[in-house]
């Protein structure tokens, strides 16, 4: 039976509790197989905006984790009926979170636009039914509004099954939709392009089809091999906790989140090309959030014509006391990215407790954020587009957080839809530099030679000096050495570092670095990587072989996992520096080592940490460090002129 039936509803038996589990965060129209189903349909798209849940969940805050479990209740209690009714008139629903839902309902009958409509007056019925929540701080009721369109509805998929996959729901059913709802006022439905909906004098459910139970639609395939395929369209977090306790709840929670909103202008996602794209710029947002403990909370069509909007969440299923510091790092690190359509983001930071958890019924849930601050991060994404392009919004209460770590322009005040009063914010410029902190640890180094005009033909006489260590403001002065030292039987290779994504991403410039000199290629099979750093691990550092897992992630030969990155460059600092030095010490004994890294000033600290710590303990081996400082920073400048020999 098709598991894009209308009205799918898989029935959870004792044998299959994680994958009914699973199966309740996925649209049932990419089931069972998500990268095989289709991913266009026809039919009637039904757009819901609900208001108020934000304003409740901002009262009830305060009383923890006892608020937030009354709020998950009001908030099923509420979406539990609405999920049944589309359900009983054969449509599924696509997308849900705290502030509405998408329904599709396939085109299988003739009068299939005017039962959505009955569906949708419907849904209004149930919540003006609904009763108003009373708190210590009063009374909340919630507002509807819904809007219908009708064609084509596309499913899109973005990232990969090592980093997780995205689903971006757009085509013009969706659209008509979403215009549909905003011309409808609160407790109004809107048929596109047809006004506001009347009963048609439609009743009574349409036909039910056979519910298909999970063994029909899985078969007898085995569980784990469910859980793989359907796992990297869940959060991992989430994922991993469901497997671990299929029959546990998702705990609902108030948490201190940052979120980073983001809005793509000029970017048409019907178009393949703009498709192939947004493919690796949101895989290279995956990676940035990743190595800061956070996520894509969500992808969505804009709601600005051929714009795209991503929500990033720092704090919402990890934990971390730098929540704040880590969601500005990866907004300059996004700044900074070529854009797909050539036109600077709108970006905007905004932080608070906020509700997080799943939402729905058994058989339909998703995973939430939902409160005041989610809201205000997305209308000043919104409103910088108006302030000007590369602007990035910054609430007061992230920026208090971050010290004086970052540099902002003057406060601005603005005028939001909804606010009583003017927001004011501040726009991020950059991370401050950390004083003279290159210049410190190179002069406290004391190995620092600004190599002559011609470097010694002899390389034996380098190895036997006292300077291993040449610091240059052009890399390509280091051409001739590197071309010659590798002719002479000697090992090399390179790593850069980059602006704010070098303070974003630790030991960045060490990544590549570490891959050639342990002698992995391009045109080699993962198969075959993975040989080779075993085999060069084991010979050269055996009483680290249980690092290697660190060295995998790092050079990209298995996907990173959460935090990964933060862990190597904050608490395991010190073992992963033990790590690569006995690593290298080995590899330099076997032949002489050339390490390049260009572009020190734009280190990460803990990549400069370790540059320290391998120049000292490594200053008997045959190693040769070739690094370049380049100009044109002024805080930078200052650093190198304190550098001795490297003045004006």
């Amino acid at each position: 039976m098709s598991s894009n039936a209308p009205g799918f509803k898989p029935v959870v038996t004792p044998n299959s509790r994680l994958t009914g589990r699973l199966v309740a965060y996925l649209p049932p129209l990419i089931l069972p197989d998500p990268a095989k189903a289709s991913t266009s349909f026809e039919g009637a798209v039904l757009v819901v905006e609900i208001e108020g849940f934000s304003a409740l969940a901002e009262s009830l805050v305060k009383l923890g984790r006892e608020g937030a479990e009354a709020l998950g209740r009001s908030l099923n209690n509420y979406f539990g009926p609405l999920i049944e009714a589309i359900n009983r008139e054969g449509g599924q629903v696509i997308n849900l979170d705290g502030s509405g839902l998408q329904a599709f309902f396939p085109a299988h009958q003739p009068d299939q636009l005017s039962r959505t409509a009955t569906v949708a007056l419907g849904l209004l019925d149930l919540a003006a039914a609904y009763h108003p929540v009373q708190t210590a701080e009063g009374r909340y009721s919630f507002g509807m509004r819904a809007g219908i369109g009708q064609g084509k509805l596309e499913i899109l998929h973005l990232g990969s099954a090592a980093a997780g996959w995205v689903l971006i729901m757009q085509g013009e059913a969706l659209h008509q939709a979403r215009q549909a709802v905003e011309q409808a006022a609160w407790g109004e439905a809107v048929g596109w392009p047809g006004g506001p909906l009347k009963p048609t004098g439609h009743s009574g459910p349409s036909a039910q089809s056979a519910t298909p139970n999970l063994t029909i639609l899985f078969g007898e395939e085995d569980q784990v091999s469910i859980y793989n395929r359907l796992a990297p369209y869940l959060p991992r977090v989430l994922a991993q906790k469901i497997k671990l306790a299929p029959e546990a709840p998702v705990p609902a929670e108030f948490r201190r989140v940052v979120n980073v909103f983001i809005i793509l202008p000029d970017l048409d996602l019907s178009q393949d090309a703009s498709m192939i794209v947004l493919q690796h710029y949101y895989g290279t947002i995956q990676r940035v959030c990743s190595g800061l403990d956070g996520r894509v909370h969500q992808i969505v069509p804009g709601s600005v014509a051929n714009s795209v909007s991503l929500h990033l969440t720092f704090g919402s299923l990890n934990s971390s006391s730098d929540d704040a510091e880590h969601a500005l790092r990866a907004a300059l690190a996004v700044r900074d990215l070529p854009v797909p359509s050539g036109v600077l983001p709108s970006i905007s930071i905004a932080s608070g407790n906020v509700y997080t958890g799943s939402i729905g019924t058994v058989t339909c849930q998703r995973y939430t954020v939902l409160g005041e601050a989610v809201k205000l991060s997305k209308q000043l994404a919104q409103a910088a587009l108006e302030i000007g392009s590369g602007v990035l919004p910054v609430d007061r209460y992230t920026r208090e957080r971050v010290g004086l770590s970052y540099i902002f322009a003057e406060e601005l005040p603005l005028i939001l839809p909804g606010q009583p009063y003017p927001v004011r914010i501040n726009p991020l410029l950059a991370s401050r530099p950390q004083p003279c902190s290159l210049a410190s640890y190179l002069k406290e180094a004391t190995f620092v030679t600004t190599p002559p005009a011609d470097f010694p033909v002899s390389f034996d006489e380098m190895l036997a000096g006292k300077d291993r260590v040449f610091v240059l403001a052009d890399s390509g002065q280091f051409y001739p050495l590197a071309e010659n030292w590798l002719k002479s039987g000697g090992k090399g290779a390179a790593g850069a570092c980059l602006p704010n994504a070098a303070s974003s991403v630790p030991y960045l410039a060490w990544s590549g670095l570490l891959g050639g000199l342990i002698g992995l290629n391009d045109t080699d099979s993962r198969t075959e990587k993975a040989v080779k750093l075993s085999q060069v691990v084991s010979r050269f550092a055996p009483d680290y072989v249980q690092y290697s897992g660190w060295l995998s992630q790092l050079i990209g030969l298995v996907p990173e996992q959460p935090g990964f990155r933060s862990q190597i460059g904050g608490p395991q600092r010190e073992q992963f520096s033990q790590f690569v030095i006995e690593l290298l010490r080995g590899l330099s004994q076997a032949n002489p080592l050339l390490i390049i890294i260009n572009n020190l000033q734009w280190s990460d600290e803990p990549g400069l940490f370790l540059l320290g710590q391998v120049v000292r303990e490594l200053g008997e081996e045959p190693i040769l460090f070739c690094l370049t400082l380049q100009r044109g920073n002024p805080a930078i400048d200052s650093q190198i002129d304190a550098l001795p020999g490297l003045a004006g």
